[in-house]
């Protein structure tokens, strides 16, 4: 019986502390051209637990002309840095970053630390990169016969390439480039 007493209370004492939601995607790359209006990506923070959140953007590194907002799940002006959700069990809410590269080419980091009624905190990472961080259709036309391997941003080996998106080159010398897909034409 004590050791049942022991269990139990260690499974409540874990319970107590654990954390009320979930991001299904905590680092989350997105780009564009930096003539666009703005581009987006998104994931989703799923409840756990009825509970508060507090959202607080953390760090930013974009180039001073950039702008952004984010949505969570309703939408916040540019500027807005910090809010408040109420999270209900078993939903799942919308949470987006809008970067606005405002015709500068250039690539950053947006941070988003969430964090719970108990203080548990999770970050979310949005990377952002508008323009030609490297056209990989000269580069690779160029540079074939120099490359070793070439990898999307989640670290999968890759064949074929999509428009708008960012690859890691491996050259020959085990050095890295960083390119950025256009239009592919």
């Amino acid at each position: 019986m004590k050791n049942f007493l022991f269990y139990v209370s260690i499974f409540v004492a874990f319970n107590s502390y654990s954390q009320s939601f979930s991001v299904q995607q905590n680092n989350v790359s997105l780009s564009g051209l930096p003539t666009e209006n703005d581009f987006s990506e998104n994931t989703y923070l799923d409840a756990l637990a009825d509970d508060s959140l507090t959202w607080n953007i953390i760090s930013d590194s974009l180039p001073s002309n950039w702008d952004f907002s984010n949505c969570f799940p309703g939408c916040y002006a540019i500027g807005d840095t910090n809010g408040d959700l109420v999270i209900t069990n078993g939903q799942s809410y919308y949470l987006n970053c809008h970067i606005y590269p405002n015709n500068t080419s250039g690539e950053g980091f947006i941070t988003m630390e969430i964090t719970d009624g108990a203080g548990n905190s999770e970050l979310v990472t949005w990377h952002g990169v508008a323009g030609n961080v490297g056209i990989i259709n000269n580069y690779y036309d160029s540079n074939k016969n120099n490359i070793k391997c070439i990898y999307d941003l989640s670290g999968k080996i890759v064949n074929d390439f999509k428009p708008n998106k960012i690859y890691i080159v491996q050259l020959n010398d085990n050095s890295f480039v960083k390119l950025f897909t256009n239009n592919l034409q």
